[in-house]
């Protein structure tokens, strides 16, 4: 799928200081692209829906609530277990200038490959953005109705600084964040010990 498959490519301006969230693993793994403290799979993986062969692309949401839901509440999600939520953590960054996106929202109910698990078309899209110069793209998201997901290519990741990160458990407490505590509760999925 290419940009020219798309009746009209408009774009969005991601202003600063908007802020983005992102759940992600709370240490670095062999292999791990770490951009400031944005921690991201090896881009050879190619795993998601927007990745870019060699690019670093991270991936981020507009509200806390919508990160977990992309991150570890899926609809596909059967169970989660508390050592998995352990080991992540939610990061709040900030755009510290204007980025330009292609805006995807508007396409979503006449190409609903974009929100399909058919990644090699979402893929060769992203290729296609970042070949002409976008920072990224802005997506709906498959987890939460009505709500928007970014993925920020390469150079363009160096230009979110994280403003705050917070543990999913709690450390000594085991006491789960308000935000993964209530996409469990949302998308009924059980956690398991």
């Amino acid at each position: 799928m290419k940009l020219s498959d798309l009746e009209f490519a408009p774009t969005f301006d991601l202003l600063a200081p908007s802020a983005l969230f992102r759940i992600q693993r709370s240490r670095a793994r062999a292999g791990t692209v770490r951009i400031g403290r944005l921690l991201l799979p090896p881009s050879t993986l190619l795993n998601g829906r927007f990745d870019v062969a060699g690019v670093p692309v991270g991936y981020f949401a507009e509200a806390p609530d919508t990160a977990a839901y992309e991150a570890l509440a899926r609809r596909e999600t059967t169970a989660l277990s508390i050592q998995t939520i352990a080991g992540r953590s939610l990061l709040c960054v900030q755009a510290s200038r204007t980025l330009t996106l292609l805006d995807l929202r508007m396409h979503a109910s006449s190409w609903p490959v974009l929100q399909s698990l058919r990644l090699a078309h979402t893929q060769e899209l992203a290729a296609d953005a970042h070949a002409q110069g976008f920072a990224g793209i802005v997506y709906c998201s498959a987890q939460q109705n009505n709500m928007a997901c970014y993925a920020v290519f390469g150079e363009a990741l160096s230009s979110l600084k994280a403003a705050w990160t917070e543990r999913l458990v709690e450390p000594g407490t085991g006491n789960l964040h308000t935000v993964i505590a209530a996409a469990l509760k949302g998308s009924k999925v059980p956690l398991t010990f």
